[in-house]
């Protein structure tokens, strides 16, 4: 692996290589600056980032967590993201956290794909 220059900012040539080998995804779901993005559904309400961190980390380098909270209350909306640096330990979050039971609700766990995008 070769380290990245300091100059790089945004852009990885990393994640081109990724987008070639994933085959049917074509680079649009997933793929965000800094890694992979992951879709996190049916969250509780009192869900933190710190739950994020324990959930993911132990599938590989995650670089960011973020759950998106109501303004007023500052409660868990019931989702998240997460980013991961590696495209196969991301895929292997994604399948293996879709479907986990956290408290009295069911995980749907997947690559976030842009609004825009049609299947």
């Amino acid at each position: 692996m070769h380290p990245l220059p300091a100059t790089v900012i945004g852009f990885s040539p990393m994640g081109v290589d990724h987008m070639a080998g994933v085959g049917g995804v074509g680079g649009v779901a997933g793929n965000c600056p800094g890694g992979w993005c992951i879709f996190i559904y049916n969250l509780g309400q009192d869900a933190d980032e710190g739950i994020l961190w324990q959930l993911f980390g132990p599938f590989g380098a995650v670089t960011n967590v973020k759950v998106i909270r109501d303004f007023n209350t500052n409660k868990c909306k019931g989702f998240g993201f997460v980013t991961m640096l590696n495209y196969e330990e991301a895929a292997m979050a994604v399948s293996s956290l879709d479907g986990y039971r956290m408290g009295d609700k069911t995980l749907q766990v997947s690559f976030k794909t842009s609004k825009g995008h049609t299947k």
